[in-house]
């Protein structure tokens, strides 16, 4: 029976960078039950936004730090991650909203400037805006490229010895007499401590906390535009429109040299996993590219690409950063919700930090289990 400091159970973006912070000092075994980098969850694909744009101030003061993160790990690793591109967040002229993201950011001391329709189309002019609307430009946002990322992670990991298992899922864990035991389908491991990073299947996992987790199956959408020059990274920012009316997000060409990525964070269909589908779910994806035509007119309605995803979300949306109530050895993050993979070195810290039960770096008031376990 082989034992470790430290167990991690999933290989996303929050698995990888736990087990890359915990290595520094601790002996660490990494678990994947599908193929390292596959794209069954929420980790994988081309791009990702990143930003500082938040109302509440936690989440931009993890975001300033993930910045840096980044930027580390690109120099462990020698690749570029992260692409700056700023970023656009749309709204109703006057939405408290966009207002609580402009004083959330101006507290952090991060510039953001008010546009209004006609700012926003003479400076970027793949957008135009509807009268009632405006938007908030925070040049330091761009795109993530989230299945090299994850691979960086977990490279730096076995650099610093961490030892890494794929296609190779757990079938039981033992939590009892202090430790963890932990069985898959290729052995036994034991550990001190245990980190459950297992993203749509934390649920299942721990199961016995019975979590209010909901899993949606999202949809991407890469679709052509007719003034490419207009939708490069120079000239287009990443953008979300918070709007219920339109409530989509994009990037500008990035993946595909001629098709733009769009999609619709909100009203994708919950499923259980064992019915998740392949398919193309057409009208919504029909809704989806009738509502950024209105924002981005250049856009066409040539789909050339779709790609899936799994968002699993907790009830308020924020994620879970905690130990677990009766066994404090285990540490889990997950419910991340669609909007966790900006913050992944920042979430392997803290998972470092609970894990060793050590002080936390940053206020983790949003992200307590309690307040899932009381509902």
């Amino acid at each position: 029976m082989q034992r470790y400091d430290v167990i991690v159970i999933g290989a996303g973006i929050a698995g990888s960078s736990a087990a890359y912070a915990l290595a520094r000092d601790s002996r660490v075994l990494v678990l994947e039950q599908f193929r390292f980098l596959h794209s069954l969850g929420s980790s994988h694909g081309g791009s990702r936004i990143f930003r500082y744009a938040y109302p509440e101030r936690q989440y931009v003061d993890l975001a300033l730090a993930a910045e840096r993160g980044w930027r580390e790990l690109e120099g462990v690793v020698d690749d570029r991650l992260l692409t700056r591109t700023g970023g656009l967040d749309i709204g109703r002229a006057g939405s408290t909203e966009l207002a609580g993201i402009e004083s959330a950011l101006t507290s952090a001391g991060q510039s953001v400037e008010r546009l209004a329709p006609s700012a926003v189309a003479a400076r970027f002019p793949a957008f135009a805006l509807a009268d009632d609307e405006e938007a908030l430009y925070q040049p330091d946002a761009g795109i993530l490229a989230p299945t090299r990322s994850v691979n960086a992670f977990l490279r730096a990991a076995a650099q610093r010895g961490a030892e890494l298992h794929d296609e190779e899922p757990v079938v039981a864990l033992d939590l009892s007499g202090g430790g963890v035991s932990v069985r898959t389908s290729q052995g036994t491991y034991v550990a001190d401590r245990l980190v459950v990073t297992a993203g749509p299947w934390l649920g299942s996992l721990l199961a016995d906390l019975n979590l209010p987790l909901s899993v949606e199956q999202q949809q991407v959408l890469y679709v052509r535009t007719s003034r490419p020059a207009d939708f490069t990274p120079a000239r287009m920012p990443i953008f979300i429109n918070h709007d219920v009316r339109s409530a989509i997000y994009g990037f500008p060409l990035f993946d595909d040299p001629v098709a733009i990525k769009i999609s619709d964070h909100m009203g994708a269909p919950k499923i259980r996993l064992e019915e998740r589908g392949s398919e193309l779910m057409r009208e919504r994806a029909e809704e989806t590219i009738r509502r950024a035509r209105r924002l981005l007119p250049a856009l066409t309605t040539d789909m050339r690409a779709f790609d899936l995803c799994l968002y699993t979300k907790t009830p308020d949306e924020h994620f879970i950063l905690d130990r677990h109530p009766w066994h404090p050895q285990v540490v889990m993050g997950g419910g991340f919700s669609g909007h966790g993979f900006k913050f992944g070195p920042v979430l392997g810290q803290v998972l470092r930090e609970l894990s060793l039960v050590e002080s936390p770096s940053f206020d983790l008031s949003l992200f307590g289990l309690q307040r899932l376990l009381s509902q």
